[in-house]
């Protein structure tokens, strides 16, 4: 057996045991859990915003309807 067919051999093997899920030298272990932040999480960020938005719509909305011409039209 010549040195090539040897690493050819261990490479196949490797190839093999990776496919597999398991390993020896070389293989990556699972990654630390990440924790989360603390603070204001994307999802209440854009709650905030879509509650904002609601009312701000509202607020337009009932001030067209009471008081008529207040508001510039558009177009």
């Amino acid at each position: 057996m010549t040195a090539t067919d040897e690493s050819e051999r261990r490479l196949a093997e490797a190839l093999q045991a990776r496919a597999r899920g398991t390993g020896g030298r070389g293989t990556t272990r699972p990654g630390r859990p990440v924790s989360l932040r603390s603070g204001t999480s994307t999802g209440t960020a854009l709650l905030l915003a879509l509650l904002g938005g609601t009312a701000l719509g509202a607020a337009l909305a009932l001030l067209s309807l009471l008081a008529p011409g207040v508001l510039l039209p558009l177009g």
